[in-house]
């Protein structure tokens, strides 16, 4: 495999100088050139979140180029002192998801300012726009002015890197070493995608567990063009017995953090636990790259196994369409969902209810 980032040829900036003295934003819709690419690398050298999609390698994505992609640069006193990346799709605008925001600041800056600047950006990327939603770490909600409304998510588990892989290890579940043991005694080893026909052979793999979770199949043409980017990818196999059974992708930015992808493994193979072994193999691999922390995409029990840290997400939404539709929306579905616990025990004792009497009837019936 070739190790490359094919670099967007479209590079289209707009800047704008905010009411502050020295403080500005930059919309970017293409890779980065000269001064805005080294303070933007900069910037992010000195964040505590820097990940792949806050970096200029965004918009080498094949799903960014297949839509309008934009970049925000916020300014403080002449340096980038924050960006965050997401997709205009005309209607609605938005930055990251409640398990992938898009944003970092460097460590050296007002966070404040930074997130002003910011937002005055996505705010004019978005003049058009019917909805905005912006995707932060909850310790950034603060920063955030009253205009859009919050909403807190369960986040994702994260490991901190800096422990190293022995301290990591001691804190992940009983039930996790185990299965990790069980996977090498078993013989199952990992190593990373080395060609083209390997891909292929994990893309049939992802194809039919897609297909038994009932999701979309990607295709082959996309596997591969995603995989070329490996600056910013890495794909870990897992084998047995010299065949391919399980692969996790893992996104990175190099001494940043690292964020598990995608997971996919044959049924028929579960038993040799390959899915642990992958990930432990991956924070081994993350931990000698120097990456400072894992983020496991999501808080579901096999992830909190791991015994990293929950950390939590928000959704800032701006709504600017008629009569506020969106709003309403989310009241409604508010609603619906503080009602269903409520609807849902009422009906089971019903149930219970209704059991009961057919049970004693039953038994009347075959007394007489």
């Amino acid at each position: 495999m070739t190790d490359q980032n094919v670099i967007p040829d479209r590079t289209v900036a707009k800047s704008v100088v905010s009411r502050r003295e020295h403080d500005a934003f930059r919309i970017l819709h293409g890779f980065p050139t000269g001064q805005d690419e080294a303070q933007w690398r900069t910037c992010l050298a000195n964040s505590e979140f820097a990940t792949h999609y806050a970096s200029p390698e965004f918009f080498c994505e094949p799903m960014v180029q297949k839509t309008r992609g934009f970049a925000i640069l916020g300014i403080v006193h002449g340096e980038i002192a924050g960006v965050l990346t997401g997709i205009n799709n005309g209607d609605h605008v938005q930055s990251g998801l409640s398990v992938r925001p898009q944003i970092a600041f460097s460590r050296d800056v007002d966070r404040a300012r930074a997130m002003t600047s910011l937002l005055t950006g996505l705010l004019e990327e978005a003049r058009t726009a019917k909805l905005v939603d912006l995707f932060l770490w909850s310790d950034m909600e603060n920063l955030v002015d009253s205009r859009f409304r919050q909403r807190r998510y369960e986040g994702v588990v994260m490991l901190d890197l800096s422990r190293g892989p022995d301290a990591l290890f001691r804190r992940f579940s009983e039930n996790k070493r185990i299965n990790i043991r069980k996977a090498i005694k078993y013989g199952v080893v990992v190593e990373p995608a080395q060609s083209r026909e390997e891909i292929s052979v994990y893309h049939a793999i992802c194809a039919d567990w897609s297909r038994r979770k009932q999701l979309s199949v990607p295709e082959e043409k996309e596997f591969q063009r995603l995989f070329a980017l490996t600056k910013n990818r890495r794909l870990l196999l897992a084998r047995h017995e010299g065949k391919i059974i399980a692969g996790v992708v893992i996104r990175f930015a190099p001494r940043g953090v690292m964020e598990y992808a995608a997971n996919s493994s044959l049924e028929s193979a579960l038993r040799l636990r390959p899915n642990d072994l992958l990930h432990w193999r991956a924070i081994e691999w993350g931990c000698r790259m120097g990456m400072t922390k894992y983020s496991l995409g999501g808080t579901h029990l096999f992830l909190r196994k791991f015994g990293g840290e929950i950390t939590p997400t928000t959704r800032c939404r701006l709504d600017q369409s008629l009569f506020r539709r969106f709003t309403i929306g989310d009241w409604i579905a508010d609603q619906a969902n503080r009602t269903r616990p409520l609807v849902s025990e009422r009906l089971a004792d019903a149930a219970h209810t209704l059991r009961a009497l057919l049970r004693k009837r039953s038994a009347s019936g075959a007394a007489r």
